[in-house]
């Protein structure tokens, strides 16, 4: 029992073959199937392999020892990723000067080399894509079907394939999840049959993680995360792969972008309390788009897609209340697509890329407490939306988020301590909401998260205005909307934040707490630390403790949103109002 193995080579399952990795002198001894760590690079690596050996020889959980491991690493990561975007802003400066393209080439596959190091334990692959195991779930027949509908040869494997894609795509935009999810898992095996065949084709391989993705996809939209999760890093794996394989591949540099940030969205919605690791896996994304530019920085596809990356980083980054580190991104952010726009000004995707950027940016600006530079951003946005309106009156999706905004709007008047007038901007988007919704808003809504948010800001509007009746009425149609689309989604977390400014709201006004089956759909944000670590959940936890009599607790959070610099106008009224930032 002291006796710990590492495989090197061989075959683990091959007792009595020449090819056999274990001594039969383990058997000799009772070890039929010793544990062994495994460093081959496909299988444990080395440095989950070194993890393994110390988890046996101190006798701790493996799980155990990996969680200090990462915990450890993670303050390593955050150094190396400074170090690497620092490296990335002196190459880039280098590319726009003098240097050669096969030096620009060389730079990025360094940078490459560099980042790969760390994917391998980012990612704890659980399953080898390259095993293709879920071939054997099908059986021969099933698959000789699907195959034989496909016709003679390879081509006709992908093309099928492709074909069923197109199909599952379209059930997908439609709502059918549950028939697209079939057809896209078809998709899968014909290319994971075409792969098989011919191991050697990069493109074959490419597509079967495009295939994972899409997956991925659907199982997280039907709120499957663990499995979701699964098809999620076969997809990245596989693009890692391919990196390995051809490092001076811009494209499949920007694709592993993609893989982490998808990563990073399913992080946020499977474990909330982790928000670190949401944080490293959207940093690490940006990092990847940022490689993507050096290996090809006249590439203006790669350029555009550098907005996006800084917004998915932005959003990381107010997940740890990090208002210094957002603002900073969400500026850039606003930087990147307004020069993207000034050489291209007539073009309506560019416009609402620019919409969407200065409304991030007004977002965090509120939570700062830049009331008025909020305001600013929230204007140059409704115009900009505006402007598109112009060419395009009928687009829903604009009118919408048009909608959200003028609500922002009316809530920042209300604070600046206009109640009047932010309701009479409320009464006017009631209006608003029934042209929209053709005079039917409150049946074609129901359920609608903007819906939803009026709903909340018209009640919290009436509340300071002493209109009790208003307030009650807003305030038990948004929680009666909340419980329906609680019930039984395990992906509503926005839904539940709603939930729980709707039950302080009812709380502030009744002085009793909501219903027992409303706050059996709560979170617990009070020993939920690291989902709590954010901004606005810490915001729900001060909320949440007032509500319970737990002022040891309000203090507790209120302390950290205050050091954190977060200055939103609802938070500091409730500071104040409760006494909770006396002497700060």
């Amino acid at each position: 029992e002291q006796v710990f193995c590492v495989i090197v080579d061989g075959d683990p399952g091959g007792v009595g073959k020449a090819s056999a990795c274990f001594p039969a002198a383990l058997a000799e001894i009772g070890m039929q199937e010793p544990l062994a760590a495994d460093v081959r690079k496909w299988a444990d690596g080395k440095h989950l392999s070194k993890l393994k050996i110390i988890s046996g020889m101190l006798g701790l959980p493996l799980d155990q020892l990996r969680q200090r491991d990462l915990q450890k690493r993670q303050k390593v990561w955050a150094f190396a990723s400074v170090a690497a975007l620092v490296s990335i802003v002196v190459l880039i400066l280098a590319v726009t000067s003098q240097i050669t393209a096969q030096q620009r080439r060389d730079s990025g596959e360094s940078l490459v080399t560099y980042k790969l190091g760390e994917l391998r334990t980012m990612l704890n692959v659980r399953d080898d894509p390259e095993d293709l195991v879920r071939l054997n779930e099908w059986s021969e027949q099933d698959l000789a079907e699907l195959v034989a509908q496909a016709g003679e040869g390879q081509q006709a494997l992908v093309n099928l394939a492709m074909e069923l894609r197109t199909k599952s795509n379209d059930l997908y935009f439609s709502g059918a999840l549950t028939e697209a999810l079939e057809k896209y898992q078809q998709s899968w095996v014909l290319l994971a049959e075409n792969y098989r065949r011919d191991r050697s084709d990069q493109g074959a391989f490419f597509e079967l993680g495009q295939a994972e993705f899409y997956i991925g996809q659907v199982l997280f939209y039907q709120g499957e995360l663990e499995s979701a999760e699964q098809a999620f890093l076969s997809y990245a794996e596989i693009t890692r792969r391919l990196i390995i394989l051809q490092p001076e591949n811009a494209d499949w540099v920007l694709e592993m972008a993609y893989a982490l940030t998808n990563l990073g969205v399913l992080q946020k919605e499977q474990d909330a309390n982790n928000p670190d690791r949401h944080l490293q896996l959207t940093q690490s994304a940006l990092e990847y788009n940022q490689i993507a530019l050096v290996l090809d920085p006249q590439n203006e596809y790669y350029q555009s897609e550098l907005g996006p990356s800084h917004a998915f980083l932005a959003d990381a980054q107010i997940g740890v209340c990090d208002l210094e580190g957002a603002l900073q991104t969400r500026e850039k952010h606003v930087a990147l697509e307004r020069d993207i726009l000034k050489n291209d000004n007539e073009n309506v995707e560019k416009i609402k890329r620019l919409a969407f950027a200065t409304s991030g940016y007004a977002n965090v600006n509120e939570q700062a407490g830049h009331i008025a530079r909020a305001i600013e951003y929230n204007k140059e946005t409704f115009q900009l939306l505006e402007n598109i309106l112009l060419q395009n009156p009928d687009n829903k999706n604009i009118i919408l988020y048009n909608l959200r905004r003028e609500n922002r709007l009316a809530i920042l008047i209300n604070f600046s301590g206009d109640a009047e007038a932010a309701w009479r901007k409320m009464e006017v988007l009631k209006e608003e909401w029934r042209v929209f919704y053709d005079d039917d808003a409150l049946d074609a809504s129901y359920g609608s998260e903007e819906f939803i948010t009026y709903l909340l800001g018209a009640a919290s509007v009436a509340h300071s205005r002493d209109d009790l009746e208003e307030a009650e009425l807003y305030l038990s149609n948004a929680l009666s909307r909340l419980s329906e689309v609680l019930q039984g989604n395990s992906v509503a977390t926005h839904s539940e934040m709603k939930l729980m400014r709707a039950a302080f709201l009812y709380w502030e006004i009744n002085q009793e707490l909501v219903a027992d089956t409303i706050l059996a759909l709560l979170p617990d944000f009070l020993i939920s630390t690291g989902r709590s670590r954010g901004c606005t959940d810490a915001v729900l936890a001060v909320k949440q403790a007032i509500m319970f009599g737990d002022m040891a607790k309000a203090n507790e959070y209120s302390d950290y949103l205050i050091g954190q610099g977060y200055r939103y106008p609802g938070f500091m009224r409730l500071c104040k109002q409760y006494s909770l930032c006396e002497g700060r």
